[in-house]
């Protein structure tokens, strides 16, 4: 099942796509899960961008203020606002799905397959730039998992209400090759989102 034809521009952003280089084999489908991520500094410099618009990403000598650091990338962790998110320059593809829970939530778990409501962003790792932010739309996602990237199929169950989920997906369970056309992805680019989940029925 794939969403509209529209990237960024749609009422349902690029990654409610069911990825046309999508899928998983090896262990490239073992999530390599951390339950928070580290506050700790790394050498710059870094890509930043706030999510709560879609422009080109400014670079800085350190990570955004307040985020914490999962391997090269970080994010901000105030559920209050947009995430800001940070790529370490030179970031290299990575070959598995990495989950980090960020923000925790509580009640319910999301079940695979669920129908979830969340607010997010997505980041290019290779570039740095965001591709898609529901905070730049203005207005929360709704979706069936079955119908979106496998890297969200596999990464989003298990979250719960009012928590932050940091996912860094290597490209064989995103786009692949043949990302959305002009869609800010390049071919066999990892890819980073920030998800807030809001609830699942």
């Amino acid at each position: 099942m794939r969403f509209g034809p529209g990237v960024l521009s749609g009422a349902l952003g690029v990654a409610l796509l069911a990825g046309c280089g999508g899928g998983s084999s090896g262990d490239a489908s073992t999530p390599a899960s951390s339950p928070a991520a580290s506050t700790a500094a790394a050498t710059g410099p870094w890509a930043t961008s706030d999510c709560a618009t879609i422009a080109p990403p400014t670079t800085a000598p350190t990570k955004p203020e307040g985020a914490v650091v999962e391997g090269e990338v970080a994010t901000t962790v105030d559920p209050a606002t947009a995430p800001v998110v940070g790529v370490l320059e030179g970031a290299v593809p990575i070959t598995r799905l990495v989950i980090s829970d960020v923000v925790p939530g509580s009640g319910p778990e999301v079940a695979p397959g669920a129908t979830v409501t969340v607010q997010y962003c997505g980041v290019g790792l290779a570039s740095g730039a965001i591709f898609d932010s529901s905070w730049a739309r203005g207005a929360p996602a709704t979706f069936p998992l079955d119908g979106v990237i496998t890297g969200w199929q596999e990464g989003i169950p298990g979250m719960q209400p009012g928590g932050r989920r940091l996912l860094i997906i290597p490209a064989d369970m995103a786009y692949g090759d043949a990302p959305p056309p002009q869609s800010g992805i390049g071919p066999g680019e990892s890819l980073v989102f920030v998800v807030d989940m809001l609830s699942s029925p």
